[in-house]
């Protein structure tokens, strides 16, 4: 609803600017009217806005430092959804390391880079929009709001402050947007009672006493990434085992530099270092397969009970709003479009969420299909994702279909005759002239896909009236 209200060409004499992560999210504002910047014109786009050319939204892709864009030239400036990396080093980094401090600390720069972008002086001016369920829950939520400057938290507490006493005097004949535009024109009017009210919030700042530890942490890091280099692999090695013993706050994170430490017992033993890589995928699925020793490891519910599993889901959240953050962010990354690996992603969360046991076989051991979840009575979901299929296609094609009938077979071949519902997630239900399937396949397309998303977002709207921290409701 904010793209479609604020991207369209408007006579008017304040710029409009928006990031976005990737090209394929520009698509949107593109249908809308909006102007792409991509390596070939975002010099002349920005000269654009500072020459006074307002009439068209502006779209960066991925470029949240290096740009000024001061004044009228960026009076509003909207951040749609999280950042993207762009290093092939930190893509993988970010898939390996999800709750991480350390990337979590990258990404709340790269956000802090991005706000800076349309405020370039002390009495420089400008409105951020923030949207996207990704990048609202990592502002909002307590385990990722830590990670930005006082001053950016005191801007977002502000931001939501401001926005729900708005909210009370909204009338009943008023659409949601009112409360948008009404909180645009006051700031754009350079209100006095705003003002005022903006620095007195902000002069109440203080600033923090404790040590960064993570500079301790990429001192060590740098360290023994220097002695590594040098070829003196042995005090690598006794750095890297201080910093798994010290500074690792979770088995994920120790998995990543477990298999850190394999790479250094690499030139000083082989077999050593296939054992690490061992012990790390086993504390982190996301890492690099050891060459040997690595077996799949099949689901089973053991007279587990799924709520207790749901309500352990439920129960990791403060309170109601930051599981609905939670749920949101997940539901967000379910629609065709989306990277496969996001969407993945997304639907093993989805199945933990839900009390299922949840598994990405094909990530996670090269073998099997996309996603499996396991349910009461050893009844089995088993998931082929195809987002990244565009919309538009009209036929399942040979290559997919055999796809599918491989997976299928290697749950026979691993569960035998378990129960099992087979899903295609994919825009179209047309199998090619040339394709066939061996067994009882489902096809999920949008419909079905946006009706998974609504039930699953009315089954946890329940938990409202409940304090979830305490008790799940039977």
């Amino acid at each position: 609803m904010i793209v479609n209200k604020l991207a369209k060409p408007l006579k008017k004499s304040i710029g409009f600017v928006s990031l976005v992560p990737s090209f394929r999210m520009a698509e949107q504002y593109l249908h809308l009217g909006a102007i792409i910047a991509n390596n070939e014109n975002i010099f002349q786009v920005i000269q654009d806005l500072k020459s006074g050319k307002f009439d068209q939204m502006a779209v960066v892709v991925n470029r949240y430092d290096g740009i000024d864009l001061p004044d009228e030239s960026c009076r509003l400036l909207i951040i749609d959804s999280k950042p993207f990396f762009m290093s092939l080093s930190d893509r993988y980094e970010e898939s390996c390391r999800l709750n991480s401090d350390v990337l979590n600390t990258k990404i709340a720069q790269k956000i802090e880079q991005g706000l800076g972008r349309s405020v370039r002086g002390e009495k420089d001016y400008s409105i951020v929009i923030l949207i996207g369920g990704d990048l609202v829950k990592f502002i909002k939520s307590s385990l990722t709001n830590k990670y930005f400057s006082p001053q950016t938290r005191k801007q977002i507490e502000i931001g939501l402050e401001i926005t729900e006493a708005a909210k009370e005097d909204l009338q009943k004949e008023d659409s949601p947007f009112d409360v948008i535009y009404s909180l645009l024109k006051q700031s754009l009017k350079r209100d006095d009672g705003w003002k005022e009210f903006y620095k007195e919030r902000m002069d109440e700042i203080e600033e923090p006493q404790e040590v960064n530890q993570l500079l301790d942490l990429f001192k060590l890091e740098s360290e023994a990434e220097l002695h590594q280099y040098n070829g003196d692999s042995e005090k690598a090695v006794e750095i890297m085992k201080k910093i798994i013993d010290n500074k690792c706050s979770n088995e994920s994170e120790k998995g990543w530099y477990i298999q850190t430490l394999a790479r250094y017992h690499y030139k000083l033993s082989k077999v050593e270092s296939n054992n690490l890589q061992k012990s790390a995928f086993k504390k982190n699925y996301q890492l690099l397969h050891p060459k040997e020793g690595h077996n799949y490891k099949k689901i089973a519910y053991l007279n587990e009970n799924r709520i207790n599993r749901i309500n352990a889901f439920v129960n990791q959240h403060s309170d109601y709003e930051e599981l609905m953050l939670s749920i949101d962010n997940i539901l967000d990354m379910l629609t065709f479009g989306i990277p496969a690996e996001k969407f993945e992603r997304a639907l093993q969360e989805l199945g933990v969420a839900l009390g299922f046991l949840s598994q990405r076989p094909d990530k996670e051991y090269k073998k099997g299909p996309d996603n499996l979840w396991c349910g009461v009575n050893d009844k089995y979901f088993l998931f082929e994702c195809k987002s990244e299929v565009l919309e538009s296609r009209s036929e399942i094609i040979k290559h997919e279909a055999s796809q599918m009938n491989s997976h299928c077979g290697w749950f026979e071949q691993t569960y035998g005759t378990k129960e099992v519902k087979r899903i295609l997630i994919i825009p179209t239900k047309n199998l090619t002239y040339q394709s066939n399937f061996t067994h009882s396949v489902q096809i999920m397309r949008k419909n079905r896909l946006k009706k998974l998303r609504d039930n699953v977002k009315g089954f946890f709207k329940e938990f409202k009236n409940y304090s979830i921290n305490h008790s799940c409701p039977k």
